[in-house]
């Protein structure tokens, strides 16, 4: 048969059969929808969001005619649309997280900070000139996700992160002297000085490693849940990817086969709205990244990714589940970074932000600094009466001099040399051995 012979159905035709004959959350999943805002359509059908209702009190997947390529729209300043509340809802999520044991809140606090003091002071090392090194994906206003989630986490739990992973690396117990002699080529580095930024890796706390391959990651997390699984060992993944990477078949066919086998991981996408040369809205036909899951059987779920309530809220449930076999969860972060996604383009010696950006409006960059995660955690806390405003000052101090003790522990350190460059690779002959690399003979 010609193609021209073929009987074709166009597409609202197949629609109106299909739901005359009952497929309504089918249809709901497949059909077009509207540009999500702080009052998106009435839901039909699809992932659920339990997290706060400024995103969305129901569903993410909407039917709603007109969609095709609402996005291409977009302009600079649109992201303010999702500007979360300046502090916590008084919610079910701020409620669990305040039930958490003191100790466990100000680790979450105390990383957050740290996180953020760290970043920020590299920012200005950079910036003045006094050191110069590789790529640096700063990701200042997103460090409520990892420092909360991997609170969570036990020590011998894995993580896989991406080229912007100094967060999850503090985040899952990291120090920062370790980083910064990284950051600065030092041989007292995470690797010795010889990866840099985007390859901060230690297996004994867990963390697998960070990747400068979009999308590389969640086929790692993968393989390394399937590894979890056959040693029955009780371990869970957590990978973290930026909301361009969810545009990878890479990220697809990893989610798929992890359901299929209900391996024990979490993927989690960070949706600041912004690609390293694009907007997300650009290359996303649907109003949130959670969707792309929505057929294939897992919780997916979006959250407010500058609230540690939000984060907690989706996190817990994801882990345990994963952790008893249940398999799998999508789990999507609204949050905003402060920065160009590479380096410090716009920025400031002594000054956050970065300003006169063409993709993004000053005033949208002042707005999401106003939500800034650190501080609606303090005020959080503070509020709550579950802190003092004196003991919030003495974390953030702490944190403070953690870092400033980073920078002079760095500098002191030996560099690392050119000429050993091609050293610390398998079968790492004339080098440090395996087993001392890797600090313990089998990593999973």
């Amino acid at each position: 048969m010609k193609v021209s012979e073929r009987n074709v159905l166009d597409r609202r035709t197949f629609i109106k059969g299909m739901l005359a004959a009952g497929a309504t959350v089918t249809v709901a999943a497949c059909a077009p929808v509207a540009t999500p805002g702080l009052t998106p359509a009435a839901p039909v059908g699809g992932p659920t969001v339990t997290g706060p209702a400024w995103i969305h009190p129901k569903s993410l997947v909407r039917a709603a005619p007109g969609y095709g390529g609402a996005h291409l729209t977009w302009k600079p300043g649109d992201a303010v649309r999702w500007l979360p509340p300046e502090k916590y809802p008084n919610d079910a999520a701020a409620d669990a997280l305040a039930k958490l044991p003191k100790a466990k809140l100000e680790e979450m606090f105390y990383k957050m900070t740290l996180s953020h003091k760290w970043e920020t002071m590299f920012k200005d090392v950079r910036l003045s000139g006094k050191w110069t090194f590789g790529n640096f994906h700063p990701r200042v206003g997103q460090e409520a996700i990892p420092c909360t989630m991997y609170s969570m986490l036990n020590k011998d739990d894995y993580i896989i992160s991406t080229h912007a992973g100094h967060h999850d690396l503090i985040g899952k117990g990291g120090l920062p002297d370790r980083m910064s002699a990284e950051i600065l080529e030092r041989k007292t580095g995470y690797m010795f000085g010889y990866g840099g930024s985007m390859h901060l890796c230690d297996p004994s706390l867990g963390i697998l490693g960070m990747n400068p391959i979009v999308g590389a990651n969640p086929p790692m997390a993968a393989g390394a849940a399937w590894a979890c699984k056959v040693m029955k060992n009780g371990r869970v993944v957590v990978t973290h990817i930026g909301d361009c990477a969810n545009q990878s078949r890479f990220w697809f066919n990893s989610v798929r086969s992890s359901v299929n086998y209900k391996l024990p991981v979490i993927f989690t996408t960070q949706n600041n709205f912004f690609g390293s040369g694009g907007i997300v809205a650009m290359v996303c036909p649907s109003p949130y990244l959670a969707d792309y899951g929505a057929g294939l059987g897992l919780p997916c779920e979006v959250a407010d990714g500058n609230s540690a309530a939000a984060v907690y809220w989706v996190a817990k449930p994801a882990i345990d589940r994963a952790r008893v076999g249940e398999g799998p969860t999508h789990l999507e972060f609204i949050t905003y970074r402060w920065y160009d996604h590479s380096s410090f383009t716009g920025a400031t010696v002594g000054v956050e932000g970065s300003f006169g950006l063409p993709y993004k409006t000053d005033d949208e960059q002042r707005a999401w600094m106003s939500r800034d995660p650190v501080v609606r955690m303090a005020a959080f806390l503070v509020d709550r009466g579950l802190f003092t405003a004196a003991e919030i000052d003495a974390l953030k101090a702490k944190a403070q001099k953690a870092v400033d003790d980073s920078l002079v522990f760095a500098e002191a350190s030996p560099l690392t040399r050119p000429e050993d460059g091609a050293k610390n690779q398998w079968p790492f002959q004339e080098s440090v051995p395996a087993t001392q690399f890797f600090e313990h003979k089998v990593i999973l």
